[in-house]
């Protein structure tokens, strides 16, 4: 998949600024979704094939209930899977140009899993109601004694049966595969020291991509356990199924919902320790905080639910998990932003490279300005080379960047408070070509040793 990076295009400051924003709303959906349908497949399955081995109309009736609820209708998925999972893996190719990152890849075939997951689960679905059909059918041709035509229904049913629980085994393994592998996407993209990992075994042996993945499974658990309770007790819905039906989905719902509770919080603590230097940043660990006191509050709704069994507790607290969830996908799609500052630094003056080329091309005049002139103009009003102004003076902090000149020009568009003795720096709004141009002034007086007395 890595062909996606090769024909993705540089784009501006702004426009990455707004793929980071669609991929935040992309994954907002996508997750809790594929998550919920993962989850449901695999009770589905599980109890589907419990069904048949011990003959139990109530589990065959729970795993008709449960693949039918998380694949309500073609529209639904489309625009809650198939459409956001395609989004996210041509955001991941175009953030992740021009570097031997796998994280596109892992997204790509995420996404192939994902449309063969989706496709053959409906094909579990549809062969549900077919062996209902084909059950009726065999008692009335039973009834009338006509023993060929049952006789050749028969056949047909045990084909069917064999073709449905094929479906749902493979289905159910590609769909979490898909949903394992962009978790993966997801961590790998976040941290740009796994951008250069060659080796698919210290990829996935890595301690970012092991707790994206297990933080995903414990999402999924949980909106699997709540979904299954919200949509059989909420309104006017448990009057839908049986007592039995009902007591069972109570059970399921509790446990699964008990065990993402309980998981969540402690994985998003692992995750906010092991986040990298070049994604830490405060609003992420705000969302942190937030995500763990809304997972605290939606499971004291959900134990007030089972003891009080009132509607609007399990409302609350499927509310509050669905907020919670999505704090931690905003933090996480907040990392990303941060992480690859540099890699945007990059990217946009690529970007401004190429929009100059064709305005020379098109005979357009660009005006541009030396190093030293950005210098004067822009940043010898807060600082100097040789002594303290508003901030630090150069002599004591260009020396840092010596030989990483796209982390300073990184810094220079988009500074963030590193010395406590220091205000903030003022984002100066250079462009990324000018913020290049001046950064490569600055090193330069640097290594020149400029005597003391040089203002500049």
């Amino acid at each position: 998949m890595d062909f996606l990076k090769d024909i993705a295009v540089p784009q501006s400051l702004e426009h990455f600024h707004l793929l980071v924003l669609v991929s935040t709303i992309s994954a907002l959906v996508f997750i809790p979704y594929v998550g919920f349908v993962a989850g449901s497949s695999i009770l589905s399955l599980w109890y589907d094939r419990k069904g048949r081995r011990e003959q139990n109309a109530l589990f065959l009736q729970f795993a008709h209930d449960l693949i039918d609820g998380a694949l309500f209708n073609k529209t639904l998925v489309a625009f809650l899977a198939v459409l956001p999972g395609l989004s996210l893996v041509f955001i991941y190719a175009q953030i992740l140009q021009r570097t031997p990152s796998s994280g596109v890849s892992l997204a790509g075939f995420g996404f192939l899993f994902l449309v063969a997951g989706l496709v053959l689960l409906y094909s579990f679905k549809y062969t549900f109601r077919v062996q209902d059909i084909l059950g009726s059918y065999q008692q009335l041709l039973k009834n009338q004694s006509r023993k060929q035509e049952f006789e050749n229904a028969a056949s047909y049913q045990k084909s069917n049966t064999q073709a449905h629980l094929r479906s749902g085994r493979y289905g159910t393994f590609f769909l979490l595969a898909a949903y394992i592998l962009y978790s993966a996407a997801a961590g790998v993209t976040a941290n740009p020291l796994l951008w250069d990992l060659d080796s698919s075994v210290e990829l996935f042996i890595s301690p970012d991509v092991w707790l994206k993945v297990i933080e995903s499974v414990f999402i999924s658990i949980g909106i699997t356990g709540l979904g299954i309770l919200y949509f059989t007790f909420s309104g006017k819905k448990q009057m839908d199924r049986t007592p039995d039906c009902s007591s069972l989905a109570k059970i399921i719902g509790t446990r699964f919902s008990i065990i993402g509770l309980l998981g969540l919080p402690i994985t998003t603590l692992f995750n906010i320790a092991a986040i990298s230097e070049q994604a830490a940043t405060g609003p992420n660990y705000a969302l942190a905080s937030v995500a763990v006191i809304f997972f605290f509050l939606s499971a004291h709704f959900i134990y007030g639910y089972t003891k009080l069994l009132q509607p609007a507790a399990l409302t609350a607290g499927f509310a509050l998990f669905f907020i919670a969830a999505g704090a931690l996908i905003v933090s996480s799609n907040l990392a990303l932003g941060t992480a690859a500052r540099q890699q945007l630094a990059v990217l946009a003056f690529a970007h401004d490279k190429s929009l100059e080329e064709l305005k020379s091309s098109l005979g357009v005049i660009a005006v541009s300005f030396t190093g030293e002139e950005i210098y004067t103009t822009r940043c010898e009003s807060c600082h100097l080379f040789d002594r303290k102004k508003v901030g630090p003076p150069y002599q004591e902090t260009v020396p840092n960047y010596q030989g990483r000149k796209a982390e300073l020009v990184s810094f220079i568009l988009h500074p963030v408070k590193k010395n406590p003795d220091y205000p903030p720096m003022q984002n100066p709004g250079l462009k990324p070509a000018e913020a290049d141009s001046v950064a490569s002034y600055l090193l330069r007086r640097i290594a020149a040793a400029i005597p003391s007395g040089d203002k500049k």
